[in-house]
């Protein structure tokens, strides 16, 4: 009788405290069914509403997992006779990012970029010059000169402006084998636990340059 009080007050107890939960979620092994059950039970997450520091102390737990990459559209530069020009690039998807915690840190592990810190940044004024231009990632339904931060065509209705968005920093660099450096920047604009999309400037040998815009969808 004794066990089954204690399995009945187990139950309704709900198990362990939040802070031993988050700590257990964060020695879960990557790729496991464990890992995977972990997303479900995070609460859901608001990029709206979550404020900065609760983001910091547990909110990004919710983003653990793997995400694939949808880049584009955008635009390359080509060196055609001497002259840098700038051509469309169309939409690509396929690459999968796995979000998880080193240290206590949010990091992102990529096959091609290896592991990547991720900065936090707090929503803010979207300063001009800082998004892409509208017909550069074929937003020709948007008025001229108007500049984009994020793909809203590929997110689908949001449930706030950009600038009321939380935002996640991401930088690589690594070799190109040609002695300069291969670098990626990428900022993202934090919509819920599933959904996160903004920009993507990448330049390596030669003054190659591209950039368009990128969105991490749940996998």
């Amino acid at each position: 009788m004794t066990l089954l009080r204690a399995l009945v007050m187990a139950a309704l107890l709900g198990g362990a405290p939040v802070a031993e939960a988050q700590t257990a979620q964060s020695n879960t092994a990557p790729g496991s069914l464990a890992e995977a059950s972990s997303f479900f039970k995070a609460p859901p997450l608001d990029g709206c509403r979550i404020s900065i520091d609760d983001l910091i102390k547990g909110g990004s737990q919710a983003l653990r997992g793997q995400w694939i990459v949808q880049k584009g559209p955008g635009e390359i530069s080509l060196n055609t006779g001497g002259r840098i020009e700038m051509v469309p690039l169309p939409q690509r998807t396929g690459d999968v990012l796995r979000l998880g915690f080193r240290n206590g840190r949010l990091v992102a592990d990529s096959a091609a970029l290896g592991f990547l810190p991720i900065g936090v940044e707090d929503r803010a004024y979207l300063k001009p010059g800082t998004g892409l231009r509208a017909e550069s990632v074929g937003r020709g339904d948007l008025a001229d000169g108007a500049e984009v931060f994020l793909d809203e065509l590929a997110l689908g209705a949001l449930p706030c402006g950009a600038d009321q968005l939380l935002r996640l920093n991401l930088l690589a660099e690594r070799d190109s084998g040609t002695g300069e450096a291969l670098r990626q920047d990428i900022r993202l604009f934090l919509v819920d636990q599933g959904r996160m999309s903004g920009t993507y400037r990448e330049t390596g040998p030669g003054g190659r340059l591209e950039r368009g815009l990128i969105t991490l969808l749940r996998r």
